[in-house]
C-alpha cells in the first residue's frame, strides 16, 4: 500500500510539473518596442530586424511589434513608458533618456565632445561598460544591453560654417545639457528639443541648425532646410536597448535567452549597415545641394571645449568614476 501511495504521489507531482511546463510553453508574451528615431535610420532598421527575429525564433510565443519616430511620443516619454511597463523595450540615448533621472546623470558622458578617437573605440567602450550602465539604470526598473553607435556627428546649418568663428551667435539644437554646453563653448547658443521637432524648427528658422551623423541627418531629411554640413566629428552618440526589467525577468529562461540573442544579432546588423550608410548618406546629401566642408581649425574647436571636462567632473565622484571607466578603454 505504501509503495502504491509513493508511486501515486510521484505521478501526481510529475503531472503537475508537466502541466506547469506545458502552460509556460503555451503562454504568449507581448513585446512592444519603440525608438524616437526614424524607421529609415540604421537604428530604426535594426529595431525592425530585432522584432522580426524575436517573432521568428520564439515561434510566436513572443508577439513583438515596434514603433518609430514620434508615434508614441518623444524620447523622454518613451523612456518613461518603458520604466512604467507601458513599453517592454525602448531604444534611447543613455544620456538624454535615463540620464535625465537622478543617479543616472553621468550617462551624459557618452556624448561628451572630442572624448573618443573613432567609432571602433566607441563600440568597444559601449560593450565594456554595459555592467556600469546597468548598475545605474537598474534603479529605474530598466535593464540595458546592446549599445549601438550612431556614427560620428557633424554640424548641419542654414548658413556656411567653415571655421570656429562662424559658430558665433548661431542658434543650434542639442538634445541635452552636454550639447548646450558644447555650443556655448563654441560661441553659439543652444536650444533643446526632441529629434522629431528639428525638421520644423529648421524650416521655421527657430534655430540655425543641428548636428548628427550623416546617416541620421539624411534619414530625417534635415538637409531640406540646411544646406551646409561642417565635418567636425565632435561627438559620437549611441543608443542602448533598455528593457523593462520586470518584463524581462518574467520570461521563461529559454525565451529570455532568445530575446538577448536577437538583440545581439540585431545590433551586429545595425553596426554593419551603419558604416555603409554613413558614406551613402553623405553622398546623397551632396546630390541634394548640401555643401560639405571639412573643418581645418578643428584644434581650436577642441581647445574651446576643453574646459567642459572639469566643469562636469566637478558635479560629483560618480561623474569622475564613470569618466575614468570610459577613458580607460582603448
Amino acid at each position: 500500500m505504501k509503495k502504491f501511495l509513493t508511486v501515486l504521489l510521484v505521478m501526481v507531482l510529475a503531472g503537475s510539473l508537466f502541466a506547469q511546463g506545458a502552460s509556460e510553453t503555451s503562454k504568449t508574451y507581448t513585446l512592444r518596442a519603440s525608438t524616437n528615431l526614424a524607421a529609415t535610420s540604421t537604428v530604426g532598421k535594426g529595431l525592425t530586424k530585432f522584432v522580426e527575429l524575436v517573432n521568428e525564433k520564439s515561434n510566436g510565443r513572443i508577439q513583438a511589434t515596434c514603433n518609430h519616430g514620434a508615434e508614441l511620443g518623444n524620447q523622454a516619454e518613451q523612456v518613461s513608458m518603458a520604466m512604467l511597463g507601458d513599453l517592454e523595450l525602448v531604444l534611447a540615448a543613455p544620456g538624454t533618456g535615463p540620464g535625465a533621472y537622478q543617479g543616472c546623470e553621468p550617462l551624459l558622458l557618452f556624448e561628451f565632445p572630442f572624448l573618443f578617437k573613432d567609432n571602433d573605440q566607441y563600440r568597444r567602450v559601449m560593450k565594456a561598460v554595459e555592467p556600469e550602465v546597468n548598475e545605474m539604470v537598474n534603479s529605474l526598473g530598466l535593464t540595458a544591453m546592446c549599445g549601438q553607435s550612431q556614427g560620428s556627428r557633424d554640424i548641419l546649418t542654414n548658413v556656411p560654417v567653415t571655421k570656429l568663428a562662424d559658430m558665433k551667435n548661431l542658434i543650434m539644437r542639442g538634445p541635452n545639457a552636454v550639447y548646450i554646453s558644447m555650443f556655448e563653448s563654441l560661441g553659439a547658443a543652444g536650444i533643446t528639443m526632441d529629434w522629431n521637432e528639428i525638421y520644423t524648427a529648421m524650416q521655421q528658422k527657430v534655430c540655425n541648425g543641428c548636428e548628427g551623423s550623416p546617416s541620421s541627418l539624411n534619414a530625417s531629411s534635415f538637409q531640406d532646410n540646411g544646406k551646409y554640413l561642417a565635418i567636425t566629428n565632435h561627438i559620437i552618440a549611441c543608443v542602448y536597448y533598455f528593457f523593462n526589467t520586470e518584463w524581462l525577468n518574467s520570461l521563461p529562461a529559454d525565451l529570455r535567452d532568445i530575446v538577448v540573442e536577437c538583440a545581439r544579432e540585431a545590433t551586429a546588423y545595425q553596426e554593419q549597415i551603419d558604416d555603409a550608410d554613413q558614406t551613402a548618406a553623405l553622398e546623397h546629401m551632396k546630390s541634394q545641394g548640401v555643401t560639405v566642408t571639412v573643418i581645418e581649425d578643428i584644434a581650436d574647436w577642441k581647445a574651446a571645449c576643453s574646459g567642459m571636462t572639469q566643469q562636469y567632473l566637478s558635479k560629483g565622484q560618480n561623474w569622475v568614476d564613470f569618466y575614468n571607466v570610459l577613458t580607460s578603454i582603448d
